[in-house]
């Protein structure tokens, strides 16, 4: 008797049924853990900024990439004088750094007096016409602000976006995702975009387009007041 009350004391407690808890998933975050909002950057923090995000590695340069966009799209005036260096990450070897460069750029076109994006509008173009959907969508959009500050280059704007129809991207869906962004931003500039007739032959011919989210934006495009697409 003694020796079965050993045995008892010995024992091992039950192991946890670790298969039961993969089902029930992993533990939610403790209330109040949520990753804090990006604040707006101001005075050397914003220097310090731009250079990490020029850094050649590292995930430290996505969030300076982060701050910097929400400054420019609080107060573009504060971030301008930064234009030129985050310019340069257009070129960056690293995708999410070109895509929050141009993210920040768009956001400066309100505090463009010099007239820089001029020759940012062209690399945008370029990147329509590229392979790469997620670029080309991001350069649709971009292209779509900047034309919203600056009607001078609308003619330019439009003219370099309409090709998207004959672009060619990894699929063919890929590519009339990309054209649903073409008509967004044409919706958007109102009568200077929909009362061209390039224009309008673009969202009659998108009317049959094999996306039907695209074909029914282009079909309630042709019923806009002022449309030549009608």
């Amino acid at each position: 008797m003694a020796a079965v009350k050993s045995l008892l004391k010995r024992s091992p407690k039950p192991a946890r049924n670790k298969s039961a808890s993969k089902k029930n998933g992993p533990r939610k975050p403790a209330a109040g853990k949520q990753k804090p909002a990006v604040r707006a950057l101001g005075g050397a923090a914003l220097l310090s900024a731009v250079r990490r995000m020029s850094e050649p590695s590292g995930t430290a340069r996505f969030q300076a990439g982060k701050a910097l966009s929400v400054t420019a799209a609080k107060d573009p005036r504060r971030v301008y004088p930064h234009f030129d260096a985050i310019a340069e990450l257009m070129q960056s070897d690293c995708k999410l750094v070109r895509w929050n460069a141009m993210q920040i750029l768009t956001r400066l076109a309100a505090a463009d007096e010099d007239h820089k994006l001029d020759a940012i509008v062209g690399e945008l173009l370029a990147m329509i016409r590229g392979e790469n959907l997620i670029s080309a969508a991001n350069a649709i959009r971009a292209l779509g602000s900047i034309a919203l500050h600056r009607p001078d280059l609308h003619d330019r704007i439009i003219r370099g976006i309409l090709p998207v129809e004959v672009a060619t991207y990894e699929t063919p869906e890929c590519r009339n995702v990309a054209i649903g962004g073409a008509l967004n931003v044409l919706k958007d500039l109102g009568a200077s975009a929909m009362q061209r007739d390039d224009v309008a032959a673009f969202v009659r011919r998108q009317c049959d387009n094999t996306r039907g989210a695209v074909a029914r934006r282009a079909q309630g495009m042709m019923k806009e007041p002022g449309s030549r697409a009608g």
